[in-house]
């Protein structure tokens, strides 16, 4: 996945400069507490990192549960068209002069069209 490649590469990159940095504690005074500084903040952003990338899967999978939720939501709402389409064309004893397909038209529903067409 991107954000797992990318936290990898987060990871790579820090490992990377902690290691070219510890040649340089002993050049500088300073040099060692910045160095555990720049390990504090690395890590500190691993972590935050591993946090929005937890969160980017929960929000995926939720987008993934609502798509489902809404195609089996559609389809019931066009079979209950579709329902309410046939019912008006079933008079008394008379026939109607519309078909179903012509009370769905009127209407502006799509529930007889082909799956592959919507």
């Amino acid at each position: 996945m991107l954000s797992n490649t990318c936290a990898m590469t987060l990871a790579q990159k820090s490992d990377r400069i902690l290691a070219q940095t510890r040649g340089l504690s002993g050049t500088t005074p300073n040099a060692t507490q910045l160095i555990e500084e720049l390990r504090s903040a690395l890590e500190a952003y691993r972590q935050e990192n591993a946090t929005l990338t937890d969160e980017i899967e929960l929000l995926r999978s939720t987008v993934t549960d609502c798509n489902i939720e809404i195609e089996q939501l559609r389809k019931e709402r066009d079979e209950a068209r579709r329902m309410a389409c046939l019912q008006s064309c079933m008079g008394d004893d008379e026939p109607r002069e519309w078909s179903p397909e012509d009370f769905a038209k009127q209407h502006g529903w799509d529930c007889f069209q082909q799956e592959e067409t919507k």
